[in-house]
């Protein structure tokens, strides 16, 4: 990939990339699981509280022509570079390549209800990992997103948690994580001075950010409907391992984190802070899903009786 594709893939954030919503149509797929489908799941019954508001505080602000050109020319050239990089060196996901993976995709689609679904690539990779690349306004209209994972994810994850993971990143599709996410890629860059792209933009688009992560890691636990397998991917993930490990131990963790963290010293908190700069901290995000688990919302979604 040369230096120019690898400047304009930084300007992204982490794990996402524009919205485009294109074909294909979604199939039905063969169940693997008897998850039910959420039929007419909106994005809004499961949305972050925090990603919902600064969503409809960046989707009102105006941008500049200048602003928006520049970041869809750059998100054209970053689109025509990564899906010719994929298919030259990575392996796309079909019926008849790696068939159960597809339709793990597929099944998670459906679950979501989404309209369309987006490409699957596996990708050769040490380490474990997925993103989402598509575009937003473009005037070719006729590719589909992009969702890769790596080899390593698939090799260190049991199949139900590489669905989640999956249903992570439809997440982000599913709640439109677009433009406005990847302004906050730009804030770091010479484009900062662009509206909305400076200084003053950045820490919300930051926090932003961050509260996308939480609305995604919701839409994991929709298509799994188990919280454990949700927090065991993130603990693989996390862990570096694919050994042994007790997920019910790292949400009690999570829990010790939060408890430690009410009791910190202000400045203790501040640095934490720091440290969520694009995902937010694994132990707080185990413990935020967790809460969602429990809250009537999520039993509404999934018509859960007590």
């Amino acid at each position: 990939m040369n230096k120019t594709l690898i400047s304009l893939l930084l300007l992204l954030p982490s794990g996402i990339g524009a919205l485009s919503t294109t074909p294909p149509a979604i199939t039905t797929p063969t169940r693997h699981n008897n998850n039910k489908i959420l039929k007419g799941i909106d994005a809004s019954q499961f949305r972050h509280p925090l990603d919902r508001d600064l969503t409809n505080f960046f989707s009102k602000a105006p941008l500049s022509n200048v602003a928006t050109f520049a970041i869809k020319r750059s998100l054209s050239i970053v689109e025509q570079g990564v899906r010719l990089d994929l298919l030259s060196s990575s392996v796309k996901v079909s019926p008849n390549q790696l068939p159960e993976l597809y339709e793990s995709m597929q099944e998670a689609a459906s679950i979501l209800d989404m309209e369309v679904v987006p490409e699957l690539y596996v990708q050769s990779s040490p380490q474990a990992n997925a993103y989402t690349l598509a575009l937003q306004g473009q005037e070719d209209n006729s590719k589909p997103a992009i969702v890769v994972v790596t080899s390593a994810l698939l090799d260190r994850c049991t199949d139900a948690e590489v669905q989640a993971i999956i249903g992570h990143e439809l997440g982000h599709l599913k709640c439109s994580h677009s433009l406005y996410l990847t302004l906050g890629g730009l804030a770091s860059t010479p484009l900062r001075g662009l509206p909305l792209v400076g200084s003053q933009a950045e820490k919300l688009l930051q926090e932003w950010r961050l509260a996308a992560e939480y609305s995604c890691d919701r839409a994991a636990l929709l298509v799994s409907q188990d919280v454990s397998i949700v927090a065991g991917a993130m603990l693989k993930l996390f862990a570096g391992t694919s050994r042994a490990t007790n997920t019910e131990a790292f949400v009690d963790q999570s829990r010790e984190y939060e408890q430690l963290l009410k009791d910190a010293n202000p400045m203790v908190r501040a640095s934490i802070r720091m440290q969520q700069r694009t995902h937010p901290l694994p132990v707080k995000r185990v413990g935020e899903l967790e809460n969602w688990f429990r809250s009537d919302e999520y039993k509404a979604i999934v018509n859960v009786e007590e």
